[in-house]
């Protein structure tokens, strides 16, 4: 049976972000009751971690990528509903939710600004923003182990990867606090969490990390076998750190900011 998006999601990225959930609804302090959106669900890892904390709320999830939603659909909740929709143009009126929250999409988006736009738009006045966003050049150490044995033995090309990757609008704290800012957002407040990411083994660890990323698949099933051989090997040795092959448990550090809607029109303040 051919992997969907959403099973080769699931292997990458959907242990760690359920991980990552839990951290970052500390954060967020939702009220426990109301109305919630999480925007972009992917596999409804937020949204489902959201449903348990908070019983009393209503809670939407939406993504435009119908498999994902079909994945999260087999885990669903009594007080969530998913749907299909874009978080640039999000099919609720105005204020219509409590609180507005994304987790790992931002830095995915061509337009992200206009999409904080959007979750203002739909969230009432004193709800709360917020957002976090993978630290992917100074935090995810699973990704750069491969990346740095790229640019090294593929030279030209592999450099190249590790710059698309890496170069993501919102890098640090400072830059996703503007962003809140410039959206009209009051008391804005960033932080950095971890959280770790623990491999069975180099196996393991090589199947998450060739999901992790379109680019990184594509990179590697375009090398030629050889070096594609020496990019594993120098990878593997990276991650064995000269040690057998066994458990591994690598941290992985995501950027948060939130911020509250204030009680006169955004419009008037930008």
């Amino acid at each position: 049976m051919n992997s969907t998006s959403a099973d080769i999601y699931e292997i990458a990225m959907g242990r760690w972000s359920r991980r990552l959930s839990r951290s970052f609804l500390d954060f967020v302090a939702a009220p426990s009751c109301g109305s919630l959106i999480d925007v972009g669900c992917g596999t409804g890892s937020l949204t489902l971690a959201a449903a348990t904390r908070y019983p009393k709320a209503n809670i939407v999830g939406i993504d435009l990528m119908t498999d994902y939603l079909t994945e999260a659909l087999r885990n669903t909740a009594t007080n969530v509903r998913f749907e299909t929709g874009d978080a640039s143009a999000l099919p609720f009126a105005d204020d219509s939710f409590d609180t507005a929250f994304s987790q790992l999409l931002l830095n995915d988006l061509d337009g992200p600004a206009g999409a904080v736009g959007e979750m203002v738009r739909v969230t009432r006045a004193k709800g709360r923003i917020a957002a976090t966003v993978w630290d992917r050049a100074g935090g995810l150490t699973f990704i750069r182990l491969f990346l740095d044995a790229a640019a090294i033995l593929v030279d030209g090309p592999g450099e190249d990867l590790r710059k698309k990757v890496f170069d993501v609008p919102y890098q640090n704290e400072d830059a996703l606090f503007d962003l809140w800012a410039d959206a009209g957002l009051h008391d804005v407040d960033t932080t950095t969490i971890a959280v770790r990411m623990d491999f069975l083994d180099f196996d393991d660890y090589w199947q998450s990390l060739l999901g992790a990323h379109s680019l990184i698949r594509e990179f590697f099933a375009n090398l030629s076998p050889e070096l594609a051989h020496d990019v594993q090997q120098a990878t593997m040795r990276a991650f064995l750190g000269g040690k057998a092959d066994g458990r591994r448990s690598l941290v992985a550090s995501a950027l948060a900011v939130r911020g509250i809607v204030p009680s006169y029109p955004v419009s008037s303040y930008v």
